[in-house]
């Protein structure tokens, strides 16, 4: 089922008046499609995943502060992504281990991300099966914040020209591990960027695909 505001048999999203191009895989031809199916961003959706950033409560004769569930190790970081709008493919999944990595959107249509739930940080092999991975339209509304260790895309996934920018709430270092399904390889990284000599990982070819977001 369609989240409310996307209309397949319609050429616009949300009023933005854009045409919607078919995304194709990356890299040309892939053995399988991991089809992922967009649901409404909410705070229930979310839960499994992290929070929205939302006030509880919107009171018109007072000011209020809602608690957030951010965490970090080391220094928070803060700053401005520009994510233009690319293909719905991606092939590879990243997590977190010393942060509650955080967004808010700032400007541009609407978009998505992907997420999964986490698994034992202790063991890299242990990774999301594709079936577990779910596909979320962000609530322009709201700020989110992933739980610590829970897996999601690297890009969020913006569904008109020409992109839209984000606040990234982040950590520094920033260990952290990927893995790509189309080649069934990954690394982890003692700090993502800056480490030189990532551990390498191959999964020995337990999937072979790519992700593929469904209009």
């Amino acid at each position: 089922m369609k989240p409310s505001g996307i209309d397949s048999h319609s050429p616009h999203i949300y009023g933005w008046g854009t045409k919607l191009v078919k995304p194709t895989p990356l890299g040309g031809i892939v053995s399988t499609i991991y089809t992922l199916t967009i649901e409404p961003m909410t705070k229930e959706s979310f839960a499994p995943f992290g929070e929205l950033w939302n006030p509880d409560e919107r009171p018109s004769e007072r000011r209020i502060i809602s608690r957030t569930d951010f965490e970090v190790d080391g220094q928070t970081t803060v700053g401005v992504i520009w994510q233009p709008y690319e293909t719905l493919s991606f092939n590879e999944l990243e997590r977190h281990f010393g942060v509650s990595q955080s967004f808010v959107q700032l400007s541009g249509p609407p978009s998505i991300v992907c997420a999964a739930p986490a698994t034992d940080s202790d063991d890299p092999f242990d990774v999301p099966n594709p079936s577990d991975v779910r596909a979320f339209l962000i609530d322009s509304n709201s700020g989110w914040c992933f739980k610590r260790g829970v897996w999601h895309s690297l890009n969020r996934h913006v569904l008109a020209p020409p992109g839209a920018t984000y606040i990234i709430i982040n950590s520094k270092p920033n260990p952290t591990q990927v893995v790509n399904y189309e080649t069934s390889t990954g690394y982890l990284s003692r700090d993502l960027g800056g480490d030189k000599t990532p551990r390498t990982l191959d999964y020995k070819g337990r999937f072979g695909g790519v992700f593929q977001i469904s209009l």
